[in-house]
């Protein structure tokens, strides 16, 4: 899943960039997910709260906080260096300041189509390049670890402990979106507290998968037919 947020105070704007983009995502059939935000403190508000997005599409000259303003502070306080940002804006006057933010790019209005479209397939090539990594924030820092050394992850209240080969840690977060995250890197829900890595599986069993650590993991009696179809899919495309 290619998650892209929209921030622009002008809704038709946002429309438009939205329709382009689901534009491009039949023309690629590649699943993106699109969030629209009307200003920059509700896009900061929800970065602020774990949520992650891989290419922002953000308007320069919105009110309150502009754009450039938005962009600073997903670097710097936000700690954010990893997502990806095109500025939008109807006039080229602030290439200087756009340095400070190191953006993907920059798109002129009016806007054309293959612009958009053009900046989502780079975004998506850098974060290819990215790839095998899973990202995560803790007491406002980020952090990154590679997902092959990932057992599983455990939903606790508010927090999930993620548990390794070399340890254990835990964040604030939802299992759900963690799992957006790393269900490309062969990543299961087994539980509605548990998502496991396949290939950290060295058993499975009626009621439960065996870890390669030794620990058993419970799985839960509605997700017992997906998971067959799961391992039977994972199966045959490794032995194809």
């Amino acid at each position: 899943m290619f998650k892209i947020a929209i921030c622009d105070d002008e809704q038709a704007i946002c429309s438009y960039i939205e329709d382009i983009i689901l534009e491009y995502q039949r023309e690629i059939h590649v699943d993106i997910e699109v969030e629209v935000f009307y200003s920059g403190k509700d896009l900061c508000r929800a970065i602020d709260h774990q949520q992650r997005f891989d290419l922002i599409f953000l308007d320069i000259e919105m009110n309150l906080l502009n754009g450039i303003e938005v962009g600073k502070k997903i670097r710097e306080e936000l700690d954010d260096y990893i997502t990806k940002i095109v500025f939008v804006s109807g006039t080229d006057t602030y290439y200087r300041q756009l340095f400070e933010v190191q953006p993907l790019n920059f798109v002129s209005k009016p806007i054309q189509p293959y612009k958009i479209k053009e900046n989502i397939r780079l975004a998506m090539k850098l974060s290819d390049q990215l790839d095998g990594l899973f990202r995560y924030k803790k007491k406002h820092e980020n952090y990154q670890i590679d997902v092959k050394h990932i057992l599983y992850f455990e939903s606790i209240g508010r927090q999930i402990r993620m548990v390794t080969v070399e340890g254990e840690g835990q964040f604030y977060g939802k299992l759900e979106e963690v799992l957006a995250q790393v269900a490309k890197y062969q990543f299961i829900q087994i539980h509605k507290s548990y998502v496991v890595s396949y290939n950290q599986i060295t058993q499975f069993k009626y009621e439960a998968v065996i870890l390669s650590n030794g620990e058993s993991l419970p799985i839960s009696q509605s997700r017992r037919k997906d998971i067959r179809n799961f391992q039977m899919k994972y199966e045959k495309e490794r032995l194809s």
